[in-house]
């Protein structure tokens, strides 16, 4: 089933939600059942995004009565590309992509003429090739939701919570729930965001129905219970995810010689949201191609239907948005993904346009 994204009832409506909260303008609608518990006024925040945890997860692996479904209060949408990369900087901005420019995990840089892994700062094509200048800092930097509560409440002291791979960080989700109750125990009002790499992480090596996945969700079912029953009073737990993942199957855009014999740079983005740019002269060509093998499983837009098709949500422009896109946007509208580099071991994906991938959980908790 084709699911698009719904700017007004997404993940960037719940950043929207919490900022209008705090004081701040945000020109983006809120949802009525996040600002209804809002009122209430609490003194603890904690906003939690669990990468991968689409609502497909809760109703496979978790039990009913689980602590995730019993304070489920809504299904929300990603945004699109439904992915880590553009979805996470939509909720940390509250922004819409369109005004980020974060678009995806491999992103052309014109400029430095590189596909930059946009997160890892390397060339996704040539690791060796790294950058002194920390390019999303230098070109896509922006004020977070933190950074702008902060500025409208000096009383209210704010902390993000990351993985490992940001110093400081933690190994372990428990160690960031351990954490975020001291933050609580410590100051009189927090805001406090955390940010973890599962399910997302262990679905794409085992796929969306292996039994691991159980015990991952269960485990951060039990250690977000275990958050609420040793909070203060006047606290609030929020949850979401960034995006779901479904089950795929490889496609190796390398095999086709003569489509990728019309492209004047690698392809880019996403696996499941794909941009091609094309050789002068060759654009005809290219589209044929590309529906003659893909139609079935891709929607392929020009680049100017995919501007103009509000995928990427309403607001300013990023001044580097159209140059991140190229001259085609192929996105996935069934199981299969493009393997950029052949070998990609991928069980399951994101950034597309199916359901399991844009529906995601809305888990408001109030204590």
């Amino acid at each position: 089933m084709i699911k698009y994204p719904d700017y007004n009832h997404s993940i960037l409506n719940v950043s929207a939600t919490l900022l209008k909260h705090y004081g701040v303008v945000s020109s983006f609608g809120t949802i009525q059942s996040l600002e209804e518990s809002l009122k209430k006024n609490p003194k603890h925040v904690v906003y939690i995004l669990l990468d991968g945890m689409g609502i497909n997860l809760l109703k496979k692996h978790l039990k009913q009565d689980a602590f995730f479904n019993r304070n489920l209060k809504d299904t929300i949408t990603s945004v699109f590309p439904p992915t880590t990369v553009a979805a996470t900087n939509v909720v940390l901005s509250g922004k819409a992509p369109i005004s980020t420019g974060y678009l995806g995990w491999v992103q052309y840089f014109k400029k430095e003429d590189t596909d930059l892994a946009v997160f890892m700062n390397y060339d996704y094509y040539h690791h060796d090739r790294t950058f002194d200048l920390i390019l999303r800092d230098h070109y896509l930097k922006y004020d977070t939701i933190l950074d702008q509560i902060k500025k409208k409440n000096a009383d209210v002291m704010t902390f993000e919570l990351f993985p490992s791979f940001r110093n400081p960080g933690y190994h372990a989700f428990c160690d960031q729930i351990d954490e975020a109750l001291s933050i609580m125990k410590s100051y009189k009002k927090t805001f406090t965001y955390i940010y973890w790499t599962e399910p997302d992480l262990s679905e794409h090596d085992y796929g969306i129905s292996h039994d691991l996945i159980n015990d991952i969700l269960s485990h951060l079912n039990d250690e977000v219970e275990r958050l609420y029953q040793n909070m203060p009073e006047d606290s609030q737990i929020i949850v979401i995810a960034d995006h779901g993942l479904t089950d795929v199957e490889h496609v190796d855009l390398t095999q086709n010689e003569a489509l990728m014999s019309c492209l004047k740079t690698k392809p880019s983005l996403e696996p499941r949201a794909t941009t091609f740019f094309v050789k002068k002269g060759f654009k005809k060509r290219f589209k044929e191609l590309f529906n003659l093998s893909y139609q079935t499983d891709f929607l392929l837009l020009s680049k100017r239907e995919f501007l103009k098709s509000g995928l990427l949500g309403s607001g300013k422009k990023h001044p580097m948005l159209k140059s991140f896109i190229g001259d085609f946007v192929g996105i996935a509208i069934g199981k299969s993904m493009f393997d950029f580099i052949p070998g990609n071991q991928f069980v399951a994906n994101h950034a597309g346009l199916t359901q399991d991938e844009m529906d995601v959980p809305l888990i408001i908790i109030t204590k």
